[in-house]
This record gives structure tokens, sequence and C-alpha cells, in this order.
């Protein structure tokens, strides 16, 4: 890791209390916002039918967070997926939302698969990822680089947290360019 890079928590670096509640009050509040523009009524808590064990739930959680920073630390160092001022999200977190969508399978009929998912792991990262971006809002770098770096951390993860909850929403691409068009 170069001087320019951040160095950055272990993967998955468990927020103090005040940055979990706040994460949890923005994932809430971004839900209450997808569901008034989109006029339907969206669950993120869908109920978790089946928990997984502590052991891998926290295997797969921290997989997860893992994913995240290395593919921040990939974008930082090649500056890829940044075209002008604008970040190509998507772009930057490929193996993150590949498995994401891997932990909220569908079944044949469009109806989650209970049987194979692991939505508890993607609340649990939703609510590390929203912790991060209030530390990242907080954060006053002094240095110019590192308020660059920060800004750009902060735009992709705000951006990651509604790719994620588009997701976890089951929103349909109409309902995302409505909500993102809103």
């Amino acid at each position: 890791m170069n001087n320019e890079t951040q160095a950055r928590p272990a993967a998955a670096e468990t927020p103090d209390r005040a940055h979990a509640l706040a994460g949890r009050t923005l994932i809430q509040e971004r839900i209450r916002g997808m569901r008034k523009v989109v006029g339907r009524r969206l669950s993120p808590g869908d109920i978790v039918l089946r928990k997984a064990s502590p052991e891998v739930r926290r295997h797969l959680f921290e997989e997860a967070c893992e994913l995240y920073w290395n593919e921040m630390s990939w974008e930082e160092i090649t500056e890829e997926e940044l075209i002008g001022d604008e970040e190509l999200t998507e772009m930057i977190f490929p193996g993150l939302l590949a498995l994401i969508d891997a932990f909220l399978p569908r079944a044949p009929n469009g109806e989650p698969d209970r049987d194979r998912e692991h939505r508890d792991v993607v609340h649990d990262f939703l609510d590390w990822l929203a912790a991060r971006l209030v530390t990242l809002r907080e954060a006053r770098p002094a240095a110019e680089d590192a308020r660059v770096r920060n800004l750009r951390q902060k735009n992709v993860t705000d951006d990651l947290i509604d790719l994620i909850a588009f997701r976890v929403c089951a929103l349909t691409t109409d309902e995302i360019e409505t909500y993102q068009n809103a």
C-alpha cells in the first residue's frame, strides 16, 4: 500500500454504538424514501426465515467486507471507473454485488428462495456499510488528497448502499429509474 492510499481498518471492524445506530437509521430512512417514491410497500426487513449459524454468518459477512475493501482499494489505485467527476459504482464493486445477489437468490417464480438465501448476512453488511458512510461523513481530513479520497469513498459507498437496498427490496428496473430520477 502506498502513501497515497488510506490505511484500512480490519475488514469487518465493528462500528461503535453511535455509528451503528446512525447507520441503521440511515438505512430505514433510505428505504422509507424508496417506498414513497415507488408507491408500494417495500420491506427491507423481509423476514429471515433461516438464519445462518453464527460461524457461517460471521464468515460470509467478513467476506463481503473484504470484497468491499479490496474493490475500493483497487479503484483508488487505478481510478478505472472514474469518468469526469462521476463514479461508476456498479463497475467498482462487481464481485461484491455478485456476492450480494448470491446471498439473495430468487426461485423460478421470482419469489425469494428462502432455502438458499442469506438475507441476514446482507442486512448485517448493509448496516455495517451505512455505519461506514456515517464515519466517512464525519471525517474532516486535513490534506487535500485525503479530502478527495474521502469524498470519493463517501460517494461510492452511498451509491453502493442504494444498489444493495434495491436488491434487498427487489425493486424493478422501472422502480429503480423512478427512484433515481426523483
